[in-house]
């Protein structure tokens, strides 16, 4: 019966260190030029705004962008549907459809990713005139 425990021990040791070596492997690290951009002062219109995020895969791992959810419905994002490979840059796009809308906007894309938090979040704002 002494050996129960002991070798419960041991599944558990062996069991955790792999779970943490495969998350560890499969992390990569994303980082930005700038987190936020500010439009200004922008005319109304019909039209949606467009902001290139660029980013860079800091790791040795393939970055995966899953999805990237938005503040609203006005809020639009395009990203690379394909692994980033380390080294390598990439551009999230973030958008504002300016129809209907008056007034200062600041909105949220949230990024979710194989990193490290989980989720980046990047800013757009601005005035619509």
């Amino acid at each position: 019966m002494k050996s129960a425990p002991i070798i419960q021990k041991l599944v558990f040791v062996l069991g955790f260190c792999f779970f943490t070596a495969l998350g560890a492997n499969a992390q990569a690290d994303i980082s930005f030029e700038k987190m936020n951009h500010d439009f200004g002062a922008v005319k109304h219109g019909n039209d949606t705004i467009w902001y290139s995020f660029k980013f860079k895969n800091d790791s040795k791992e393939p970055l995966v962008i899953a999805n990237i959810e938005t503040a609203c419905d006005c809020t639009l994002a395009k990203w690379p549907k394909t692994p980033v490979l380390p080294g390598r840059s990439g551009i999230i796009q973030g958008g504002y459809k300016l129809k209907g809308k008056s007034g200062v906007f600041n909105k949220t894309l949230t990024i979710m990713a194989n990193t490290l938090p989980a989720t980046t979040t990047i800013t757009i704002m601005g005035v619509i005139k």
